[in-house]
């Protein structure tokens, strides 16, 4: 994964060459991620991260999401949703809001992303998931209005619902509160911004 090489950028999203996946996050360089979210109706999915993973271990993030290698387009991506979740996209369905800038800084690295962002209607139960065990250990929904007004730090908690689920099969209920400690800390305009672009798609009926 360390060796995977990405395309990178200046900050008016211009190629200026190439680096490998450490180096982008070493160097702070920009670098292009893929992130589709689930979504249904009045809710929006989020992925918890397994407690293996080197960086953000058992926080809830992006539905799946990954980084695009140099040869691939965006839509290359949607290969994430297959391999983390065990869900087959129709990406005639997908609705891309677009790209937007983010940035993570964490005291092992610095993330500069360029973000092709998607939405994909879920119609099916928890049944569907297939998770990858290494990379997510469990799959949480949340309420618009509720994460609306959350994330614009209206309100301090914020009640998720959803199952962790076993290598060994099974799976285990979540539904509890959340605080912000709780979520990979992507920056406040991102998350204000996913959450208008879903509730728009809901109040269009294309969810």
């Amino acid at each position: 994964m360390e060796h995977e090489v990405l395309k990178v950028f200046n900050e008016q999203y211009e190629q200026i060459g190439t680096a490998t996946r450490a180096e982008v996050h070493t160097k702070g360089l920009w670098h292009e991620t893929f992130h589709c979210w689930l979504v249904n109706n009045d809710y929006i999915y989020f992925q918890l991260r397994s407690a293996e993973k080197k960086d953000y271990p058992s926080l809830l993030d992006i539905t799946a999401a990954g980084h695009l290698l140099a040869e691939e387009t965006a839509e290359s991506g949607f290969r994430e949703v297959q391999e983390e979740l065990g869900i087959s996209v129709d990406r005639q369905t997908a609705v891309k809001m677009g790209m937007t800038s983010c940035s993570i800084i964490s005291e092992n690295m610095v993330d500069n992303e360029f973000c092709h962002v998607y939405f994909y209607p879920f119609q099916h139960d928890w049944d569907a998931f297939h998770l990858q065990s290494e990379e997510v250990a469990g799959i949480v929904r949340v309420k618009l209005d509720e994460a609306e007004s959350f994330f614009s730090g209206e309100t301090a908690m914020l009640n998720v619902e959803g199952y962790e689920y076993f290598l060994a099969g099974g799976r285990v209920r979540i539904m509890r509160p959340v605080t912000m400690a709780h979520f990979v800390p992507y920056r406040e305009q991102y998350m204000a911004q996913v959450i208008h672009f879903a509730k728009m798609m809901s109040r269009t009926s294309q969810l």
